[in-house]
């Protein structure tokens, strides 16, 4: 057998391992829209590396066929790749969104990594949602001496109102409020540069009356989201560049 041959056969089997790595990644650790915005396609270009690349192109400078030690050299390349892909995996899972919070009229995707780096300990997702990430909403006390109180806590922590998980409540019982929150027309269309909002609207049916718009702030930009305002599905992020506060127009 050739080192070729070798290495082309190494090359297979490793797809069959990228297979089960990405329905991981694509369908359970980053579903729908979060692949693109929270680092989902980043996570599988190191998997990608890893499991195409390294194996592979290592099988191929070293095999020889007849050499001394073969069986042996091949084991540590496998040893080597599935050690590296398991820590790969690993990053990739430690990193995906657990939640997917509403604050003041922008979304938040959050890792447990963003908890942890206020020094908080991860709230649990199967907490709020039977699915992951877990959709909630931010709330804040409904007095406004409460609400002072309650800001000026978390401010003395350093803390972020969106990510205390103590005020998290199911995003379902506020959807209907949240869509009125959506970007005015106008707005958007200011902020798209490309083009990007007809082509979604043809892609995905209906008129921009017929879906709230709101911005996005993940680690992979800073898009919108569109809601189908009939049944209050999510339907895909649209690539504009959202503002960072809420200084915009509201859809009337």
């Amino acid at each position: 057998m050739s080192r070729f041959l070798a290495s082309f056969y190494h090359l297979l089997m490793s797809f069959v391992v990228l297979a089960g790595a990405a329905y991981l990644v694509v369908f359970v650790w980053y579903p729908d829209f979060f692949y693109s915005i929270e680092g989902g396609w980043e996570g599988m270009r190191i998997i990608i590396a890893i499991d195409l690349v390294l194996g592979p192109l290592l099988t191929l400078v070293i095999f020889k066929s007849g050499k001394p030690g073969l069986k042996f050299d091949l084991a540590c390349i496998g040893a080597l790749q599935l050690l590296c892909l398991t820590a790969g995996l690993y990053v990739v899972y430690t990193e995906r969104p657990i939640f997917f919070i509403f604050y003041e009229g922008h979304f938040y995707g959050a890792s447990a990594g963003s908890y942890e780096d206020y020094g908080l300990t991860p709230p649990n997702p199967n907490d709020f949602s039977d699915v992951t990430p877990a959709m909630v909403v931010a709330g804040i006390p409904e007095d406004p001496i409460e609400e002072a109180d309650y800001r000026a806590m978390l401010f003395s922590k350093g803390t972020p109102l969106w990510i205390y998980a103590e005020g998290y409540e199911p995003l379902a019982e506020h959807l209907d409020q949240i869509m009125t929150k959506g970007i005015a027309y106008d707005e958007i269309k200011s902020r798209d540069e490309h083009d990007a909002l007809p082509l979604w609207l043809k892609k995905y049916g209906g008129s921009f009356e017929d879906y709230a718009f709101l911005p996005v702030h993940s680690r992979f930009g800073r898009p919108f989201i569109g809601v189908r305002k009939s049944d209050r599905s999510f339907v895909n992020i649209v690539r504009v560049a959202a503002p960072m506060d809420g200084s915009y127009r509201l859809n009337e």
